[in-house]
């Protein structure tokens, strides 16, 4: 299985992006969070990609996760 990927950096809000709310939900980390990912973001050939951190693996607006699709030429039965 691989974890969702985070929102977009443009789509953070500043609590967000500071690390204070989850990324999904915008709930506040005051009591602790734990890592979501890597938010991507870029301006031109600056990199803007943050680490972001959610409220927890069963937060209510968190993506599914998602099957890592099988190398070509494999068989999956």
């Amino acid at each position: 299985m691989r974890r969702p990927t985070p929102p977009p950096v443009t789509e953070l809000t500043y609590g967000q992006y500071q690390g204070w709310h989850c990324c999904w939900c915008s709930a506040s980390l005051r009591g602790g969070g734990v890592p979501a990912g890597i938010a991507p973001g870029q301006a031109g050939a600056y990199d803007l990609s943050i680490n972001v951190y959610a409220c927890g693996p069963r937060c209510p607006k968190r993506p599914r996760q998602t099957k890592t699709p099988a190398p070509a030429g494999t068989c999956t039965a």
